[in-house]
C-alpha cells in the first residue's frame, strides 16, 4: 500500500504540471493522466552505449522551409518531439535517446541508398553548416546521432565507378591507363572466362543477361570483357574490399564523419561486403569497427545481416556494438507470432535464448537491436489490425534487452502497406504525420509510392498527444518506464513460468539489481500469489502499462487483416484497469505490462552454454520480398 500511495503522489505532481506542444508552430495540450501507472522520477541518464533509438527518414521527416521536401534542419526543429523525457506525461516529448539517419549523403534516387559522393550532404537536405548544427542540437538534447553507412556498394554514377570502367576500357585496348591504376581495383570484377571458371552461370532472363556466382550477380561493362558485381542492382557497383586503395577511402569517410561529431554509424546490408561470405564479412567488419574505435572509444556500430539467428550470432564475433534482430520483426517474427497467439511463455523463452546467445559471444559488448518493422518492411499498423495489437506489439518489442529502434511514425500508427509489392518500399516511406492541420501532405510521397494508401484516418502528433489512450502515449509511457528500469535494457534475462500460456514473464538482472517484465497477453485479467510462485522478493511495483483497445474502436475494412481477434473486437474495455501488487498477490489487467523490482541483492548470473537451445524456425528468417 505504501508504494501505491507513492504513486498517488506522484499522479497529483504530474497533473499539476501540465505544459504544452509547439507543433507545426501552435500550442497543443499534453493529455491530463488518469491514472497512476507510472511513477513521475527522474530518469538517471547512462553513459554508456545502450540507447532507444528512433529510426528517421529525411525526407519524408519534416519540411522546414516549405519545398516539398524533408530536411535536416525539419529534424532539428522536432528535437524537443523526440528528445529524452522525465516523465511520459506533463510533458511533450517522445523520450528517445538516440536518432539513427537514413542516408543524407548525395544520391541519384530518392532513398538515397547509392551514393556519389561520401562526404558531402544531398542539397535536397540542406547543407553541411546544417548537419553541424543538428549534430551540436542533437548532443545539447542529449541525444546520440548515427547515420547510415552505405560501403558495400556505390552509385555507378560515383566518380570512383566512371574512373574504374574507363580505366578497365583502357586496359581492354591495351592503351594507357585514363586515370590512376588504383582505381581499377575498387570494385568486384572478373572477365566472362574467369567467372565461368570459378562455376559461375549465365544466365539470360527476358533479355537481361548476368552471370549468377553464388548468388552474387554480376554484369557487363559496355565495351570491355569484364563484369562488375551488382547483387542490388545495376545501378548499385559492389566496392572490392580486397583493395587496401578502397580501405583507404573507407577510412577517410569514417574520418570525415567522426570529426563532425557522428557517434556511431548503422552500416547498410553487411551481408554484401563479400557476398555470403561470413567469416570473410567478419573480418571485415571487424577491421572497420576497430577503425573507428581507434578515433572515438565509445563509436556505436550496428549492421544491418538479414539472415537467420545463428549467423547473425557469428558476425557479432566482429566487434559490432549491435546487429537488427529479424528474427523477431516483420510480419512474420516472433513479436507478430506472439500478438496473434497469446503465447507469452514461449516469447519468454525465446528472449532468454537469443539473449544468452549474445552474452555468450560478448557479456558486455554485444547489444540486441530489437524493432518492429523498418523502412524495408510493410509499416506494422498494417497488419495489427487493432489499437489494442499495435499497443502490445509495442511493449513486447520496446521492453526488450538492447537498444530498441523505433520506426518513424511507428509511435502513432502510420501505415505503409501496398497493395502492389513493387510499392513496397515507398508505401512505407510516407510522410510523418504532425497535425491535423499539418498532416504530412505538404511534403511530396516518394516516387513510386502506392496512392491507395493514404494516412487520413490516423490521428497526428498533436492529436495523440492530447489523448491518453493514443498509440503515442503508450509509446511514451514504455519509454518513461524501460529508462527507469536501466536493468531492463542491460540485464541477463532469465524466463519465468506462471503457469499459464499467455503470461510472459523474464527477469533482467544488471550490476546487482533485478526487475521482472511481465506482459499479459490475454484479454482477461490474471492474478497470481508471487510468492507461490518463487518470487515473493519481487514486492515493489514498479509501473505498469495497459495497451487494451479504447471503446468501440472501428479498423478500416480496406487494409489487409493478418491478425485481428474477434474476441478482441467485441469486448468492451473496463474502465481504468490497474495492474496491483498486494500481500504477494499481483493482479494484471488483460494487455497489460508490468515491472517488479526485487528487493534483494542478485549475484551476475553465469549463462550455461548447454542451456542454449535451437530449433529449424531460427535457421530462416523471412526475407525482403516474403512479405
Amino acid at each position: 500500500m505504501k508504494h501505491k500511495m507513492r504513486l498517488r503522489s506522484a499522479l497529483l505532481t504530474a497533473l499539476a504540471m501540465l505544459t504544452v506542444l509547439v507543433s507545426c508552430g501552435t500550442e497543443e495540450p499534453v493529455a491530463p493522466v488518469r491514472k497512476p501507472c507510472v511513477p513521475d522520477e527522474t530518469i538517471v541518464e547512462f553513459d554508456d552505449k545502450y540507447k532507444n533509438f528512433y529510426e528517421i527518414f529525411v525526407r519524408s521527416f519534416k519540411d522546414s522551409d516549405g519545398n516539398g521536401i524533408g530536411d535536416l534542419n525539419g529534424v532539428a526543429q522536432k528535437l524537443d518531439y523526440l528528445k529524452p523525457a522525465s516523465g511520459a506525461y506533463g510533458s511533450s516529448s517522445l523520450g528517445i535517446n538516440g536518432i539513427w539517419l537514413m542516408p543524407i549523403c548525395p544520391s541519384p534516387s530518392y532513398h538515397k541508398y547509392d551514393i556519389t559522393d561520401y562526404m558531402a550532404i544531398d542539397q535536397s537536405y540542406g547543407t553541411m553548416d546544417d548537419f553541424d548544427n543538428l549534430v551540436q542540437k542533437c548532443h545539447e538534447h542529449g541525444i546520440t546521432l548515427i547515420i547510415d553507412m552505405v560501403l558495400n556498394h556505390s552509385s555507378s554514377q560515383h566518380e570512383w565507378f566512371k574512373m574504374f570502367c574507363d580505366n578497365l576500357r583502357s586496359l581492354d585496348k591495351k592503351e594507357e591507363l585514363k586515370y590512376d591504376e588504383k582505381y581499377t581495383e575498387y570494385y568486384t570484377h572478373y572477365t566472362a572466362e574467369e567467372l565461368t571458371e570459378l562455376g559461375a552461370s549465365l544466365i539470360n532472363l527476358d533479355n537481361y543477361t548476368y552471370y549468377s556466382l553464388k548468388g552474387a550477380k554480376f554484369r557487363p561493362i559496355p565495351g570491355t570483357d569484364y563484369y562488375y558485381e551488382c547483387s542490388f542492382s545495376d545501378d548499385m557497383p559492389e566496392l572490392n574490399f580486397q583493395s587496401e586503395h578502397v580501405w583507404k577511402e573507407i577510412e577517410k569517410i569514417c574520418d570525415f564523419w567522426i570529426g563532425k561529431g557522428v557517434d556511431g554509424f548503422r552500416f547498410d546490408a553487411v551481408l554484401y561486403f563479400d557476398y555470403n561470405n561470413t567469416s570473410e564479412n567478419v573480418k571485415i567488419m571487424k577491421r572497420i569497427a576497430d577503425y573507428c574505435r581507434t578515433k572515438n572509444p565509445g563509436f556505436y556500430t550496428v549492421g544491418e545481416a538479414w539472415t537467420s539467428s545463428p549467423i547473425i550470432r557469428e558476425y557479432y564475433k566482429s566487434g559490432f556494438d549491435s546487429f537488427f534482430d529479424f528474427a523477431f520483426a516483420n510480419t512474420g517474427g516472433h513479436i507478430s507470432k506472439t500478438v496473434k497467439s497469446q503465447n507469452g511463455r514461449e516469447y519468454a523463452k525465446k528472449v532468454q535464448n537469443w539473449n544468452n546467445q549474445l552474452k555468450l559471444v560478448s557479456a558486455s559488448d554485444a547489444i540486441d537491436a530489437p524493432f518492429v518493422s523498418n523502412h524495408d518492411m510493410y509499416r506494422s499498423s498494417s497488419y495489427f489490425m487493432t489499437l489494442g495489437q499495435r499497443k502490445m506489439a509495442a511493449s513486447l518489442y520496446m521492453m526488450m534487452p538492447g537498444n530498441t529502434f523505433i520506426y518513424y511514425g511507428e509511435e502513432i500508427g502510420l501505415k505503409g502497406t501496398s497493395t502492389d509489392g513493387s510499392k513496397k518500399d515507398p508505401t512505407a516511406r510516407m510522410p510523418m504525420k504532425w497535425s491535423a492541420t499539418d498532416d504530412g501532405t505538404s511534403i511530396a510521397n516518394p516516387p513510386g509510392t502506392d496512392t491507395a494508401v493514404n494516412q487520413t484516418q490516423i490521428d497526428g502528433v498533436a492529436e495523440q498527444l492530447r489523448d491518453e489512450n493514443s498509440l503515442l502515449n503508450h509509446y511514451r509511457l514504455l519509454l518513461k518506464l524501460k529508462n527507469q528500469n536501466p536493468q531492463i535494457a542491460r540485464g541477463t534475462v532469465t524466463a519465468c513460468d506462471f503457469g499459464k500460456d499467455s503470461i510472459c514473464a523474464y527477469t533482467c538482472v544488471y550490476d546487482g539489481v533485478a526487475v521482472m517484465v511481465i506482459h499479459n497477453l490475454d484479454l482477461e485479467e490474471a492474478s497470481f500469489d508471487v510468492g507461490s510462485l518463487g518470487y515473493s522478493d519481487f514486492s515493489e511495483l514498479r509501473g505498469y502499462i495497459v495497451a487494451k483497445n479504447a471503446e468501440d474502436e472501428k479498423e478500416s475494412a480496406s487494409a489487409p487483416v493478418f491478425g485481428a481477434s474477434s474476441q478482441e473486437e467485441t469486448q468492451e474495455e473496463e474502465k481504468d484497469p490497474e495492474a496491483t501488487l498486494s500481500g504477494g498477490k499481483l493482479t494484471i489487467p488483460g494487455r497489460t505490462t508490468v515491472v517488479l523490482r526485487s528487493t534483494q541483492h542478485y549475484d551476475d548470473i553465469v549463462i550455461n552454454p548447454d542451456s542454449i537451445t535451437t530449433s529449424p524456425e531460427d535457421e530462416k528468417v523471412q526475407g525482403m520480398n516474403e512479405e
